[in-house]
């Protein structure tokens, strides 16, 4: 039995929020502030026994402050809650018989509403107060049978993210071993031989010198006190003798010799032990038929975890507790879910949050297994940002965000992240953030590669960005691309990569090294010179460099030999670094009166215009356009231009 199906409307974060399908196992992402607790929250509402009712009477601070009614106009709060994989389950068909809101697969519907007594006119003078509004959870599809008594038989448990699981654990009342042992419970004849053993052993005990005068001499001073009228007579002892109350002295041991108690143990692991015991009495509370099924809610597990167990841990519960969903803001554990049970939160045009998820995508078996394997820690962080710069390899990774900082962009600031694919295959992880998924702003760069090792003309940028088309751009674009190569010839291929950029692909002339010279020619010889190489072959990749940048691409062979002989990384790396201190307020203000000169035009296309102009003034023109382009989606104005997209800033 599992959640199959989530509306929330006008409560906290959402004015409407729904999730059709949601998946099992779900992994709940998003920014702070965005509402995955507040998501929780209203899955509590509509079927967590242990919540009280004068909680699921809202107040005004509950109601989405987006939402086209107010507390005091008169709002209307809903959570719709579908539950599935029941069926063939008699105890569990019979228990939601009413409740059916479809019969293939056979799905129960509970929906909670929060509205006035009085059905109002629409007019925003009300002033309505908590007197004046009304909750109930009615059943079925057509919200027509009492829904209340279902969280008896399907509830509904959650761990929040700042929880003592060493004091829970530690206290009888509040810990999980309680209802194990309630379900678990030795046989009366076996606890009355135990606790007349116990009671002769504490006697045995109490007979010592010391443990009788100290029991002794707390009496006397009790009645000096306060009398004999307090009703205390201590006695000294490890465990009750009572039978009925023998079970209440059990604690838990963390190793097998009973010498370390829970509070022994590191946080991480006391949470994993709670977790542990907290699955296990939701699943002997099922076989016990004390309810139907416990649906756990897990926040924030990472808090007391390290990353290792953070894997490791929820590698297993994902894929083996259908019942279970997580938020997280970790891409350890993100990165061990599964593709179909990502649920991204982010706040939506209108200030209320949304949803992206993957349950309803078309991927088929190899692109879902190349994702999840893509899907490492590394790469998990663009379930994380908002938005995504995709590149080939390491340097890019360096030399992407140093440059975007030099031009007064800061990524890290804006929630940009640089992920690299280690290869060239941008397809499945386009189709992850796209428009059908999760729907996440992003470019992709990559290299041209014009030629191969020969010198034959094989264009593989362009061949990579025709994979990335829709079907019916892709065939003319392919043709396009073949009589290009057909030619034989170096050929000009701004046409062709200013299509690509259109949609979000942005292809350089030749490697990042060579199209980068022109404007980083000076830090990319200081970033040489930090490696321990010989006069003559620093001399030599200067004056290639310089070549280059000069625009005699013949240079290009020996600028890229130096940087494989140091290695692609450490040099991008410490190439970053040169930018970073580089005055580049000259190259801003160049750009600067670019855009501003084709601004003044104010003619239709002139964004088109932008993209050629900038395209086609150099080797490193697409890097520019690209960090443009997402400049404008997550700061609402372009790089070099004050001017706010939309309107808003």
């Amino acid at each position: 039995m599992r959640i199959s199906r989530v509306l929330i409307e006008n409560y906290r974060n959402f004015k409407r929020l729904e999730i059709d399908p949601f998946p099992p196992g779900a992994v709940i992402v998003g920014e702070n502030g965005v509402g995955k607790s507040n998501f929780l929250r209203a899955l509590r509402i509509v079927l967590d026994p242990d919540l009280p009712d004068s909680a699921r009477s809202l107040r005004p601070e509950d109601v989405c402050e987006f939402s086209d009614s107010s507390y005091e106009s008169g709002v209307r709060v809903r959570i719709q809650v579908d539950i599935t994989d029941f069926k063939g389950d008699h105890k569990a068909e019979a228990a939601l018989d009413g409740c059916f809101s479809q019969l293939q697969p056979l799905t129960a519907r509970l929906t909670y509403v929060f509205e006035p007594l009085v059905k109002l006119d629409g007019g925003t003078d009300a002033n309505l107060t908590r007197d004046d509004y009304t909750w109930d959870i009615w059943a079925g599809i057509n919200a027509d049978r009492d829904g209340k008594r279902i969280r008896r038989d399907v509830n509904f448990t959650m761990l929040p993210a700042l929880r003592d699981a060493v004091g829970d654990l530690s206290r009888w009342r509040d810990s999980p071993l309680q209802d194990l042992l309630d379900a678990r419970k030795p046989q009366k004849a076996a606890l009355a031989d135990t606790a007349q053993k116990v009671s002769h052993a504490m006697d045995l005990l109490a007979e010592e010198p010391e443990i009788n005068q100290l029991a002794g001499d707390l009496s006397r001073l009790l009645v000096a006190m306060a009398g004999t009228r307090i009703g205390i007579s201590p006695k000294l002892g490890f465990a009750s003798s009572d039978p009925d109350r023998l079970l209440r002295s059990i604690r838990l041991f963390v190793d097998q010799n009973r010498t370390r108690s829970v509070a022994d143990a590191s946080t991480g692991n006391a949470n994993i032990l709670y977790l542990a015991l907290l699955l296990e009495r939701a699943r002997l509370r099922k076989t016990a038929d004390v309810v139907l099924d416990t649906i756990l809610g897990v926040e924030e597990p990472e808090a007391h975890l390290h990353p290792v167990l953070q894997r490791q841990v929820f590698s297993y519960l994902l894929h083996n507790e259908s019942s279970l969903m997580v938020t997280t803001h970790s891409p350890h554990i993100a990165a061990v879910a599964r593709l179909d049970a990502l649920i991204l939160l982010r706040p939506g045009q209108d200030g209320a949050t949304e949803a992206t998820y993957t349950a309803k995508c078309d991927f088929n078996a190899a692109q879902k297994a190349d994702l999840e394997r893509y899907l490492d820690v590394s790469r998990a962080e663009v379930l994380f940002c908002s938005a995504v710069i995709l590149v080939e390899g390491v340097a890019e990774i360096y030399l992407v965000p140093a440059l975007a900082r030099a031009l007064g962009f800061d990524l890290d600031a804006h929630g940009v992240i640089v992920a690299s694919i280690s290869g060239t295959d941008f397809y499945p992880f386009r189709e992850l953030l796209g428009p059908d998924a999760l729907r996440v702003p992003h470019v992709i760069l990559t290299d041209g590669d014009p030629t191969n090792k020969e010198g034959g003309y094989i264009h593989l940028g362009l061949r990579r960005a025709a994979k990335l088309m829709k079907e019916e751009k892709k065939v003319q674009y392919s043709a396009r691309v073949d009589e290009l190569i057909e030619a034989g010839v170096s050929a000009d291929t701004l046409a062709l990569r200013l299509e690509a950029a259109e949609v979000g692909v942005f292809i350089g002339p030749k490697t990042l090294e060579i199209d980068v010279a022109p404007l980083l020619a000076p830090q990319m010889i200081a970033a040489h010179a930090d490696f321990e190489v010989s006069a003559a072959l620093h001399d030599k990749f200067e004056r290639a460099v310089e070549g280059v940048a000069d625009g005699d691409q013949s240079n290009g062979e020996e600028v890229l030999r130096r940087i494989d002989a140091i290695s692609k990384g450490r040099y991008a790396q410490r190439l970053a670094w040169h930018i970073e201190k580089a005055d580049m307020s000259k190259f801003r203000d160049e750009m600067s009166s670019l855009m501003a000169s084709i601004a003044e035009a104010d003619s239709p296309g002139s964004e088109n215009v932008a993209l050629s102009a900038v395209f086609s003034r150099s080797s490193f023109g697409y890097l520019i356009c690209a960090l443009d382009h997402i400049s404008k989606a997550v700061r609402r104005r372009g790089l070099f231009t004050d001017d706010v997209v939309g309107g808003d800033k």
